[in-house]
């Protein structure tokens, strides 16, 4: 595929907001630029609703780094959690998808010493937690297809390498008022798997961890050939969790191109039977996992 033709100064500003099993927990915010091949996000979230009564937190995250043809290779990454007994600090440097620096705060987890062993190649080939759901495919054409998913996500967040394996699940229709994005999203199932630095689990939580459900919508920065998560759902042991845009507007970039409405219309189909195919795409997306050795990406 050949490289995106990256436009200057885009930008995306979005808010977040999260459910569990309905109730209102948490809310945030986006910023995000895209100068040519660079991209700069701002993150902020605080927990809201029933659950501020219970625990007072808030983040803020920061990650930039570059668009390189279809893959991104960051620069650097923070992530620090307030609230609680003390601050949880994540901060990164990468040089070609390398880390070259890192500082946690450490943790004090039951278990948290019996971890996997974290070895150095676990550091390479990886993109951060914020990079890896920067999605490039090529601009001024119809992104809105399958290849959006094709990939697998090679993550390294400070403590834990992991996989996200995304396979193709549906394309639905976004529908918004004012300057927010409205059209089509491209859904992605995805399949988690933990590769080093995680506890070691008992082995009913591990089945349940390996096997959770999870997608992601993905919508377009314009025609930039971007794409950024717009919806996040997530099954836990608590309930459906839902991370959904409030509002994603774009600016500085001329509209998606996409294919004929007509020919690509969104499917008319319930929760019940999207569900359904979720699922089994994400047994796809787990049955497709390889069972060799890694090896370093050629896409992020």
């Amino acid at each position: 595929m050949s490289a995106p033709a990256l436009a200057d100064d885009v930008t995306v500003d979005a808010t977040y907001y999260a459910t569990l099993s309905g109730f209102p927990i948490a809310n945030g915010t986006l910023q995000f630029k895209l100068d040519g091949k660079n991209y700069d996000a701002r993150i902020s979230a605080q927990v809201s609703g029933l659950a501020a009564l219970i625990a007072s937190r808030s983040a803020t995250g920061a990650a930039n780094g570059k668009i390189e043809g279809n893959r991104v290779s960051p620069d650097s990454y923070s992530l620090s959690i307030s609230g609680g007994n003390s601050v949880n600090e994540v901060a990164e440097q990468f040089i070609n998808n390398k880390v070259v620096a890192l500082a946690a705060t450490e943790l004090h987890l039951i278990g948290w010493d019996q971890r996997v062993p974290l070895l150095p190649q676990h550091k390479q080939g990886v993109v951060d937690p914020f990079g890896a759901f920067v999605i490039p495919m090529q601009a001024n054409r119809d992104v809105m297809t399958p290849a959006v998913c094709n990939r697998t996500l090679k993550i390294f967040d400070g403590r834990v390498r992991y996989d996200l394996k995304l396979v193709y699940g549906t394309r639905e229709e976004i529908k918004a008022e004012g300057d927010s994005y409205s059209g089509p999203a491209i859904v992605c199932a995805v399949a988690y798997r933990p590769i080093a630095g995680q506890r070691v689990l008992p082995p009913e939580q591990k089945k349940f961890e390996e096997n959770i459900e999870f997608s992601i919508w993905f919508a377009p920065v314009g025609s930039t050939g971007v794409l950024l998560p717009h919806r996040i759902l997530i099954q836990t042991q608590s309930g459906l969790l839902v991370v959904n845009a409030a509002s994603f507007v774009v600016r500085g970039s001329t509209p998606i191109v996409t294919a004929d409405a007509s020919a690509k219309s969104p499917e008319k189909t319930g929760w019940a039977e999207r569900h359904h195919r979720y699922r089994r795409h994400k047994g796809e997306a787990k049955a497709a996992e390889p069972a060799a050795a890694e090896a370093k990406p050629d896409s992020n």
